[in-house]
């Protein structure tokens, strides 16, 4: 019996890759539901085309706290659903021992949170395919740090969820009364998470890790959520951890 899964997603004005997240999400999920953070691009209208469901979500600019908020309660209204993803827009989880037979692998072991596979994808690039992003831009490096993240829970076996900051922790309540900690070890089989933020030439990049910062919230701001740094310093920084790890994922 195929699982029935619901993907939530964060957005603002991510016209580009969002035709590659939906795109990948509509081969298996039954529920996919934007958070947009009021985008002013082609966004979502992109997300109307492929049939998702958008919430209106103002957050004040970038407000990971408010983010946070979504990913832990989006999903509790919807009935019927077996397994939850929660990601921004550059999140792309990929099953590859395929999706039913690695979340039926999840369920005979009893898993409530599943902490995935962290790749940073990297490309200098935009993709071009009419296909899936990851046939074409398959290149990355393992990040278990950041990247690699609890993202994935059971609706059946949890009733409560609480994610930080980023979603790179995860805390639950299990249907049973019993606390769920934060899982440290990534499942098995895997599922990997590709995160392609890395994607497009340097000075895009820069320009974009700028026009974010410029809208980190007050409260992101209080917290030092984020990246402070100027955009191509952060580039940059990042290429340095990338590059000597780069291999193909896929």
């Amino acid at each position: 019996m195929a699982k029935n899964v619901q993907v939530i997603i964060l957005a603002y004005n991510e016209e580009r890759m969002m035709p590659y997240t939906l795109r990948h999400y509509s081969t298996f999920a039954k529920r996919i539901t934007v958070y947009d953070g009021m985008s002013t691009d082609r966004t979502r209208d992109i997300c109307r085309e492929f049939g998702a469901e958008i919430v209106d979500y103002p957050t004040d600019g970038l407000n990971d706290m408010k983010n946070r908020e979504a990913k832990n309660t989006g999903w509790i209204k919807h009935r019927g659903t077996d397994w939850v993803i929660c990601v921004d827009t550059d999140e792309i989880v990929y099953f590859p021992h395929g999706v039913e037979k690695t979340l039926q692998a999840y369920d005979d072991q009893d898993l409530k949170i599943v902490k995935t596979q962290g790749y940073e994808m990297f490309s200098e690039t935009f993709p071009t395919t009419s296909g899936q992003i990851y046939e074409e831009l398959n290149m990355g490096s393992k990040e278990e740090r950041w990247y690699s993240k609890p993202i994935l829970f059971s609706r059946q076996r949890l009733v409560s969820i609480d994610f930080s900051a980023g979603a790179h922790q995860a805390t639950g309540m299990g249907s049973d009364g019993i606390f769920v900690p934060n899982p440290k070890v990534t499942a098995n089989p895997p599922a990997y998470l590709l995160h392609y933020h890395q994607i497009g030439p340097i000075e895009y990049l820069a320009a974009k890790y700028d026009a974010t910062r410029a809208r980190l919230s007050a409260e992101n701001v209080k917290n030092r959520h984020g990246n402070f740094d100027p955009g191509l310093k952060h580039v940059q920084d990042k290429r340095k951890l990338i590059l000597p790890g780069l291999h193909r994922v896929l």
